[in-house]
């Protein structure tokens, strides 16, 4: 089974359960049959809205498939959140047996289901409201890197954009007007750019990057969300035309002085069939004064980080795990990657994994802020770090 039939399968069991729960508890509050026929039946349409919209194959971005996105979306979250709350409720509600700390007349029970059915559902909705507040906020984290290089060098990296549906151009814009201030000599994209077609303003990206004008360009790497909105080819085509050189399993001259390094995504092999180059296969035929100067690497998933190490980087820049973006997926996110966020070492090669800066799925995020990453890299005789 694969893990995204896994996933389906826990959002219908996950679904018919809360609607379940929620019927029988609305009744033992005392509702009346249609306040409890009503509430069940929106929270039914809610949890339909994202199957409806890949049975029908909604296309186009317009206000109500917009709006049935982000309803669907954090619907998500507010389920979530409200198994969470009740698993909280659980634990509670057994040690009170054992510790008798609230003692409730029979007479006061209906009245404090009332007050504990509408706490969960009022702190899932309000977790989850905070949390879309939170994705308005990106945040700019410094890495501050020694180098043995001529004159300094200023990196922004971002991953995870995922524009689309639910990332709108708006937000991309208002990105690169916190991007502006920062005078970045190269912006780096680690994947995930795209998450859908139908939102992407190619125009309006294209108008928006070149405001920032950074004389050593603006570069990104395919992810496997760029896999999953189409096809490799197509989703290049598309950011290269918004102004982003999209490197795959290519490396490039950054003005003589970053010899820059794109992997593909290594999911590419689940959608079209072969696989990706190694770093040695990449950079058999970069010339040798070029190896001489940092070598940065953009990979959007961070497995084999060693890798990296192997072939002398001085950088890897990835993405994709959000830093698991709800709790607690961001302790599941460090059993599976060495790296799950933020800044790592290997040797002399340095290491950071954005938790991005756009989401995926909810427009939610509980786990961390969503960041814009400054790397000043200065001129220095040996290698360090001051993350």
């Amino acid at each position: 089974m694969s893990i995204f039939n896994l996933i389906r399968g826990m959002y219908v069991v996950f679904n018919v359960c809360l609607i379940v729960g929620l019927y029988l508890n609305l009744r033992r509050a005392g509702w009346g049959r249609w306040w409890n026929a009503g509430v069940c039946l929106l929270a039914v349409a809610l949890s339909l809205a994202l199957p409806a919209m890949r049975m029908l194959a909604l296309e186009g971005n317009g206000l109500w498939v917009r709006g049935m996105a982000f309803a669907g979306t954090f619907w998500l979250s507010f389920v979530l959140h409200t198994l969470l709350l009740l698993v909280l409720l659980g634990v509670f509600r057994c040690c009170n047996r054992i510790f008798h700390w609230i003692r409730i007349a029979p007479e006061r029970a209906r009245h404090w289901r009332n007050v504990t059915l509408w706490s969960v559902m009022g702190g899932a909705f309000a977790i989850s409201l905070l949390g879309w507040a939170n994705t308005q906020q990106p945040v700019v984290r410094e890495l501050r890197l020694n180098a043995a290089i001529t004159q300094p060098l200023r990196v922004v990296a971002l991953s995870d954009l995922h524009l689309g549906r639910l990332v709108s151009p708006a937000y991309f814009s208002a990105l690169v007007d916190r991007i502006e201030p920062l005078r970045p000599d190269m912006v780096l994209l680690a994947g995930d750019i795209l998450d859908d077609y139908y939102g992407l303003d190619v125009r309006a990206m294209r108008e928006d990057l070149a405001r920032l004008q950074p004389p050593l360009g603006v570069w990104g790497v395919l992810g496997n969300h760029e896999y999953i909105a189409g096809d490799g080819d197509t989703s290049r085509r598309l950011l290269e035309a918004g102004g982003i050189r999209i490197l795959r399993d290519e490396w490039a001259d950054a003005g003589g002085r970053v010899l820059l390094v794109g992997r593909d995504d290594r999911s590419r092999t689940r959608f079209i069939g072969d696989t990706r180059k190694t770093l040695p296969e990449i950079l058999a035929d970069a010339p040798a004064a070029l190896r001489q100067q940092p070598m940065i690497v953009l990979d959007h998933q961070p497995f084999q980080l060693e890798e990296s190490a192997a072939v002398g980087a001085f950088l890897q820049l990835s993405g994709h795990t959000h830093n698991g973006q709800l709790f607690p997926f961001n302790h599941m996110v460090r059993w599976i990657y060495e790296n799950a966020w933020g800044y790592s070492r290997r040797g002399q090669t340095h290491y950071w994994v954005s938790a991005g800066v756009g989401t995926w799925g909810p427009r939610v995020r509980t786990t961390s802020r969503p960041e814009i990453v400054l790397i000043q890299i200065e001129a220095g005789s040996q290698p360090g770090a001051d993350p």
